[in-house]
């Protein structure tokens, strides 16, 4: 079920979209371009987006080539650029510099750090009922999942083999529901390495404080006719998904160390042609030999220096290309825990005199 559903019974559920895109109501190309796209089309992308504004000005606008040839404009120009490659350079160095920081400790601070990550993963072992939790972040996040998806299930047959049956229906489909999303997630994360986004995504579809909130607000609407078992089952089911949350977080923070060390590397790769290319405009280029000779319309020689600038602002299109997924990933995962930042609907109930008004996480 992707859609959400609506309806006006007290003992109905709304459901959000399974999907990020759905809930958050962006097109599926926006979502793509931002977030899923490759980062080495993305910066294409941005370079053309520099390149064709600047012919379509020099076509349609108030524009003189001679000026290009007779003055020192693109002397100017691309001096300009290597100064601000240079600082750029400077920048970038200095964040990397700050996350290999996080990275570089005394003994007791890493100590600390495995002791917490070690603790943690014993305690999802219990959860789960696992000797040895996985140590891939795509298989560890599926195993969350699933040890959410097995008490899910035992939920759904304390209820559906009640006395209470049909007065329970509204839990069973949050069961039903939960289930096939989880196992949609599962299956997104199979085979999936980190480093590439195909494990983050997933798990910004799986929005685990919704079900969170969602399961105890069905606990309390439906204290008095719950038996022990199902209290208990509810109790096991919220404790599995809050496990998930934690774990989110901490390869959400290790991927954005992972892209911003990308971030240096592209912006280092491209930053030696990128200096070569503005030395070569400055030093011997002479677009006097280029005036003249029109390619589609248009001069050749500005065709050629636009070309040079728009090659010279590789590193800035690195820079953004990236910077625009990893801004658009922490937008959706701001908040931890029960907590939604966006507008959705909740249960309705008869108990309550108006509807739970609540802020909670962006996924």
């Amino acid at each position: 079920m992707s859609n959400t559903e609506t309806s006006t019974d007290s003992k109905s559920v709304t459901r959000p979209a399974d999907t990020m895109r759905e809930r958050v109501g962006e097109s599926r190309l926006k979502i793509w371009f931002l977030i899923t796209a490759n980062r080495l089309f993305v910066t294409t992308v941005f370079l053309l987006l520099a390149y064709i504004p600047l012919l379509l000005l020099q076509v349609f606008g108030p524009s003189s080539i001679r000026r290009l040839v007779t003055t020192a404009a693109t002397t100017s120009l691309f001096g300009s650029v290597v100064i601000a490659l240079v600082t750029s350079i400077t920048l970038v160095l200095s964040i990397a510099q700050f996350v290999l920081s996080q990275e570089i400790g005394p003994l007791g601070e890493q100590r600390e750090r495995m002791s917490n990550e070690t603790e943690f993963r014993e305690q999802v072992e219990d959860t789960a009922g696992i000797d040895v939790a996985p140590a891939e972040p795509s298989r560890f996040l599926r195993t969350l999942i699933e040890a959410a998806d097995e008490r899910t299930r035992a939920l759904r047959d304390t209820v559906t083999e009640g006395p209470n049956a049909d007065e329970l229906k509204e839990i069973e489909s949050f069961t039903d529901g939960l289930i096939e999303h989880s196992q949609v997630v599962s299956d997104d994360l199979t085979d999936t390495d980190f480093g590439s986004f195909g494990v983050l995504l997933p798990v910004l579809n799986y929005n685990y404080s919704w079900k969170i909130y969602a399961a105890r607000n069905l606990k309390a609407k439906y204290a008095e006719s719950l038996s022990s078992d199902a209290k208990q089952s509810f109790d096991e089911l919220i404790e599995a998904l809050r496990f998930f949350g934690p774990a989110r977080e901490h390869f959400k923070t290790l991927y954005v160390q992972w892209e911003i060390i990308n971030i240096s590397r592209g912006v280092l790769y491209g930053a030696m042609p990128s200096l070569a290319i503005a030395a070569y405009v400055m030093l011997t280029f002479d677009a006097s030999q280029l005036f003249g000779t029109q390619l589609f319309g248009i001069d050749v020689a500005f065709l050629v220096i636009s070309g040079l600038y728009v090659l010279t602002l590789a590193p800035f299109a690195v820079v953004l290309a990236y910077i625009l997924r990893v801004l658009t990933m922490m937008k959706r995962t701001l908040a931890i825990g029960p907590f939604v930042l966006r507008e959705t609907e909740y249960f309705e109930s008869a108990r309550y005199e108006e509807l739970a008004d609540l802020q909670g996480e962006s996924e």
